[in-house]
């Protein structure tokens, strides 16, 4: 276990995640960031004033879990605290992708929506009860003197963590990944070269170019794997970058359009269309509305 001023971090090569126990949760300040690996955060004893993920905000208290997805933008600003301190306030663990894949192969095709509460079934709001029992758990063991049967107990109930999450919180990506491990590393090197680009007015052309394919072969590569075309992708993409700049910038509709690399509103609203089913003027006041 090591101190920081905000913060003890426990890693163990025996275990395969990273666990971060925050006493308190005043004055602190994560700026938005994003990573491949999954991330739960379980607040215990305290508050968060403004948790974000991608373009939501939430606030927590005593009992709730936040999970980031892979390449989820997210950050943390906190000012009030109700912890002294001498109790943990709350719990991080982060799940390498890796790991995950080892435990759960096809976890590239789907992603868990576990931070609306609100609309679990019945069946999830049990799921989410033995979650919280899990984190209290691994939180109790964090207590007791370190040795090979606490680390055992901490494995399993990661492992039961990751069982509960893929069977009740889970769901298929826009675009899933193929399960052949040769393809995905593929589709990632495309991907990749697209997030990093997709301002520029990128033509199929430039992004086989630069991936050292062919742009026949390229094309015919996303259709068989992604069932979709490198533009529509690239596509999503862009969408996703509207999204935030709709919620938190001034900029008016065209200005986000040509800086998210649409090049027009006429082209962004068909992409709000495909993707998130209302033009891009209609997804900013209803989600202007509901911060």
């Amino acid at each position: 276990m090591v101190a920081y001023a905000h913060q003890f971090v426990y890693t163990t090569k025996k275990l395969p995640v990273l666990f971060i126990v925050h006493p308190a949760l005043k004055n602190v300040v994560v700026h938005r960031h994003w990573h491949d690996d999954v991330e739960l955060n379980y607040t215990i004893s305290d508050t968060i004033d403004d948790f974000s993920i991608e373009d939501e905000h939430f606030t927590t208290s005593a009992g709730r879990i936040l999970l980031v997805n892979s390449r989820q933008v997210h950050g943390v600003q906190s000012k009030q605290s109700s912890a002294d301190g001498q109790q943990p306030a709350a719990l991080t663990i982060v799940f390498p992708l890796p790991f995950l894949k080892d435990c759960y192969p096809s976890v590239d095709q789907i992603q868990f929506d576990l931070n609306h509460p609100d609309r679990f079934t019945d069946d999830q709001k049990q799921a989410y009860h033995e979650l919280q029992r899990l984190l209290n758990e691994i939180m109790g063991q964090f207590g007791k003197t370190q040795n090979e049967l606490t680390v055992l107990k901490i494995r399993t109930y990661l492992m039961m963590i990751i069982t509960t999450l893929v069977e009740h919180f889970s769901r298929a990506k826009v675009y899933a990944l193929p399960q052949n491990t040769e393809k995905q590393l593929r589709i990632s090197t495309i991907t990749e070269y697209m997030y990093q680009h997709y301002q520029a007015p990128l033509k199929i052309d430039d992004i086989a170019k630069n991936v050292h394919l062919s742009k026949e072969y390229l094309i015919r590569f996303f259709k068989n794997n992604l069932g979709t075309t490198p533009y529509q992708y690239l596509a999503y993409i862009r969408c996703q970058k509207a999204q935030r700049l709709l919620l938190h910038s001034e900029d008016n509709l065209t200005e986000i359009a040509v800086n998210t690399g649409f090049g027009s509103l006429r082209s962004m609203n068909r992409a709000f269309e495909k993707f998130v089913h209302t033009n891009a003027k209609n997804w900013r006041i209803k989600n202007q509305a509901s911060q």
